[in-house]
C-alpha cells in the first residue's frame, strides 16, 4: 500500500502551510526522519519530515500552494512496490495554486520595488487616459489659462478630473520645455500574504474586535536604569565576557518582576474563567522578515539581567533566521512591544491574546523619561491593578537595584 505524506501541523496554531520548497525529487530513497520539503507556517518557515521508510513516487502539490493541515503532499512507494497508475492519495482536498493576478494596466516598464512585508490587496482605482479626444483637448479653464502662460501641451497630459478632464493640479508635474515625456501611471502590484502574515491579520483583528482593550500610560525616569547598564556593561567587559545589558532586558526584569508581584495580573482570558499562569513568561516581539514573532523569556522573574541577555539575543538570531521551535514561541503570560529603537516617542500596542496585557515601549526622550502604554483586557485587569502594575513596572526601571539584588 503506498505511504501518503500529509501536510503535518507544526506548531499549535498552524491550520495551513505554504509549500516552499522541495528538498528531495522523485525517484530517491527516504528514511523516517529524513527531511523532505520545507514549509512557511503561522510562525516560521519548518521542515516536513518523512514519516515512514520509502521512495518518492510523485509529488502531488506544487509549490506555493497554500494546504490545510492533513493535505497529502507527496506520495511514497514502499520497498518493491509500484503505485498504481490511477492512484489517490488520501487526506484532503489539495487546493490548486492560485494564478497570477491578472496585470491591472499595461505600463511602461519599471525596476520592481522589493517590499520590506506583504501589503494587503487593494482595489485598483482605474488609470486616467489622456485628455485628448480626437484632437479636442477637455479641460478646465483654469488649467487652459495656466498651460498657455506655462507653455504646456495639454495633450500631453493625463487628467484626473471628471473623464479624464485635466484640472489645474494636473499641471504641477507636467514635463516642462516643450518636451514630449508624457506623465507615467503605474499599475498597482498585488502581493499574496504569506502563512505568517494572514496569522497576524486575523489573530490582531480578532483581539481588536472581541478583547475589550484600555490603556494605561506612565513616562518612567530611565537615569538610574542607564546607569546601571552602564556600570553593568563594564563590569562584564572587564572580565572578558560578551555580554552587553540592553534597555529591552532592562524593561523585561522590571516586567517580570512585576507580574510575580501581582500575580492577579500574570494571567488570561479563558472563556468562562480566567487562568493565572504559575510561572512568568515573558513574549517579546522581534520583527523578522515578512511580520513579526513574539520569542518567549521563560521564568523571567528568576533570571538575572546577564541571563535575560544572552537568551534574549539568542532567541532573536534563531528568529530572524527562520529556526525557533514552537516551543519557544507559543505561550507566555505578558508581552512586550518595544519600537524605541526606531524613534517612536509611545504608541499602544493590540494585546496578544489570551494574554491579558502588552507594554508598549517608546523612545527615552532627551530628560531620559521613557514612554510605557500598557494595553490591558479588561475582563482579567481592572483599571486599579493595571495601575499597580505598571506602577511597579515604573519603580523597578527608576529604582533599578531591585533589579540585582
Amino acid at each position: 500500500m503506498p505511504i501518503d505524506l500529509l501536510m503535518p501541523q507544526l506548531s499549535p496554531t498552524m491550520t495551513e502551510g505554504r509549500l516552499a520548497k522541495w528538498l528531495k525529487k522523485p525517484g530517491d530513497a527516504l528514511k523516517a526522519g529524513d527531511v523532505v520539503a520545507e514549509v512557511e507556517t503561522d510562525k516560521a518557515t519548518m521542515e516536513v519530515e518523512a514519516s515512514e521508510d520509502g521512495i518518492i513516487h510523485a509529488f502531488v502539490a506544487e509549490l506555493g500552494t497554500d494546504l490545510p493541515v492533513g493535505a497529502p503532499i507527496a506520495v511514497l512507494a514502499r520497498k518493491g512496490e509500484t503505485v498504481p497508475a490511477d492512484y489517490q492519495p488520501q487526506g484532503k482536498a489539495t487546493p490548486k495554486a492560485e494564478a497570477a493576478p491578472p496585470a491591472v494596466a499595461a505600463v511602461p516598464a519599471v525596476t520592481p520595488v522589493v517590499l520590506a512585508a506583504p501589503v494587503l490587496p487593494v482595489l485598483a482605482a482605474p488609470v486616467h487616459q489622456p485628455a485628448a479626444t480626437q484632437g479636442r483637448v477637455v479641460a478646465s479653464p483654469l488649467a487652459k489659462r495656466l498651460a498657455d502662460q506655462q507653455g504646456l501641451d495639454l495633450s500631453r497630459l493625463q487628467g484626473s478630473g471628471p473623464r479624464g478632464r485635466v484640472v489645474a493640479k494636473d499641471l504641477q508635474n507636467a514635463p516642462r520645455g516643450g518636451g514630449s515625456a508624457a506623465i507615467q501611471r503605474f499599475a498597482d502590484r498585488v502581493e499574496k500574504l504569506t502563512p505568517m502574515r494572514k496569522a497576524i491579520a486575523a489573530r490582531l483583528t480578532q483581539s481588536k474586535q472581541t478583547v475589550p482593550h484600555f490603556y494605561l500610560k506612565v513616562r518612567a525616569d530611565m537615569s538610574a536604569a542607564l546607569d546601571l547598564r552602564k556600570q553593568l556593561n563594564a563590569h562584564y567587559e572587564a572580565r572578558g565576557e560578551k555580554i552587553k545589558v540592553s534597555v529591552n532586558d532592562l524593561i523585561i526584569k522590571a516586567s517580570a518582576l512585576a507580574l510575580a508581584q501581582y500575580p492577579a495580573a500574570n494571567a488570561a482570558w479563558n472563556g468562562d474563567s480566567v487562568v493565572q499562569f504559575g510561572n512568568v513568561d515573558i513574549s517579546v516581539a522581534v520583527s523578522i522578515e515578512g511580520g513579526l514573532i513574539t520569542p518567549i523569556v521563560t521564568n523571567a522573574d528568576q533570571k538575572t539581567l546577564a541571563s535575560i541577555s544572552t537568551e534574549m539575543k539568542a532567541l532573536a538570531a534563531d528568529a530572524r533566521a527562520n529556526k525557533l521551535k514552537p516551543e519557544q514561541y507559543t505561550g507566555g503570560s505578558f508581552s512586550i512591544s518595544n519600537l524605541g529603537m526606531y524613534g517612536i516617542e509611545e504608541f499602544s500596542a493590540i494585546i496578544n491574546p489570551p494574554q491579558a496585557a502588552i507594554l508598549a515601549v517608546g523612545a527615552a526622550d532627551a530628560a531620559n523619561l521613557l514612554a510605557l502604554t500598557l494595553s490591558v483586557d479588561h475582563r482579567v485587569i481592572d483599571g486599579a491593578l493595571g495601575a499597580e502594575l505598571l506602577g511597579a513596572i515604573k519603580r523597578y526601571l527608576e529604582q533599578p537595584v531591585g533589579m540585582i539584588v
